[in-house]
């Protein structure tokens, strides 16, 4: 009895297969993050080449690049089999864009990091802020009862260096209204908001030329 119960063990040890390995995580090279590229081939005074660059990922048989227009949010997917492609772009824009690293015969996938640039007009210097990028609260968060404040929260970078301040947008509307102008830090701690109800903020950023860039409008409620 106990060697037929070590067949059937050795049996179903040879039997079993091995877990499907799952696509690695794509590291980013180029375009550089929260930079200027200027390295693109100029096109026409409009629109300009970019040769989008990362390494390889294991267990990985194509990729998928990902760019967002992060003035009008429009995205665009390429597919590859190789790490490097060419993408025509409009100029005078920022965007962000990643990679998903894809096992076709598993049907996974895995994102890198998500990398933001600029895409520079003829002879600009001057460029506005990347959109402000919210972290708390998180999109269509619900607030529980026993918070009795809210801080809102965002993160902002500029490849010139010079934010000035900030415009916070908040209200029950979709379409959210100044709540405060002129905000130094990149918080805004303590509100008191009416519970039962739902919020929808977005944040300006304001550098020191006066170009502005809009976040995204995030939602949350308060219970």
């Amino acid at each position: 009895m106990r060697q037929g119960f070590f067949f059937i063990c050795i049996l179903c040890l040879a039997c079993r297969k091995d877990p499907a390995p799952l696509p690695g995580k794509s590291l980013l090279l180029f375009p550089k993050n929260n930079e200027i590229c200027a390295d693109g081939i100029i096109i026409s005074a409009g629109k300009s080449k970019i040769l989008f660059k990362w390494d390889a990922s294991k267990n990985t048989d194509s990729y998928v690049l990902s760019i967002k227009n992060l003035e009008s949010g429009q995205i665009s997917t390429h597919t590859t089999d190789k790490t490097q492609i060419d993408i025509e772009l409009d100029r005078n824009l920022a965007y962000s864009w990643f990679i998903l690293s894809k096992n076709t015969k598993i049907n996974k996938e895995l994102s890198s990091d998500i990398w933001k640039f600029y895409n520079p007009a003829p002879a600009q210097t001057s460029f506005s802020p990347f959109p402000a990028e919210l972290l708390s609260p998180k999109y269509e968060e619900i607030i529980p009862a026993t918070t009795e404040k809210v801080s809102l929260k965002w993160s902002c970078t500029d490849a010139d260096g010079d934010i000035l301040n900030y415009d916070v947008y908040l209200g029950n509307a979709t379409v959210p209204v100044l709540y405060k102008a002129g905000v130094k830090e990149t918080s805004l701690a303590d509100l008191v908001l009416d519970r039962n109800k739902s919020y929808f903020w977005k944040i300006v950023a304001i550098d020191s030329k006066g170009n502005k860039s809009h976040s995204d409008v995030y939602s949350f409620k308060l219970n």
